[in-house]
């Protein structure tokens, strides 16, 4: 395999990333990258945790605040190998979710599936909506 590098372009790729890495702005994006989707009767958050393994992945529940934690580990490099290009992160992160619903926390489910993490939090019944009828 033979990768073509543009010295140019790999410097200013590297300061880049370095800035980017460093920045201390609200733009730069934390990791991993969540949605977050709600109905009546549950809020469901999907992280992205591409070569992250379930044993790998912590979440707890207090009070309000959903924090998802973990490792994403080192893969192997065949021996005897020299790396050419290394963009993939070894890290370990966490992300802190303040939610606005009372959820049953004995009901929560989570799975990893194809690099998404799921996890579904069910409402209260005394936090989901409710119509009142006026008389």
């Amino acid at each position: 395999m033979f990768v073509r590098f543009n010295m140019p372009e790999t410097i200013d790729n590297i300061l880049e990333d370095f800035a980017f890495r460093n920045a201390k702005s609200s733009y730069a994006p934390a990791y991993p990258a969540i949605d977050i989707a709600e109905n009546e009767k549950q809020i469901v958050v999907t992280a992205e945790v591409p070569g992250v393994k379930k044993e790998d992945v912590k979440i707890v529940l207090e009070k309000s605040v959903l924090t998802i934690s973990g490792e994403r580990k080192p893969y192997e490099v065949p021996e005897n190998s020299r790396v050419w290009l290394n963009e993939m992160r070894v890290r370990n992160f966490q992300r802190s979710i303040e939610l606005d619903h009372d959820v049953d926390a004995d009901k929560i489910s989570a799975e990893i599936k194809d690099g998404l993490l799921r996890i579904v939090l069910p409402k209260t019944e005394a936090s989901q909506a409710r119509a009142i009828e006026v008389k």
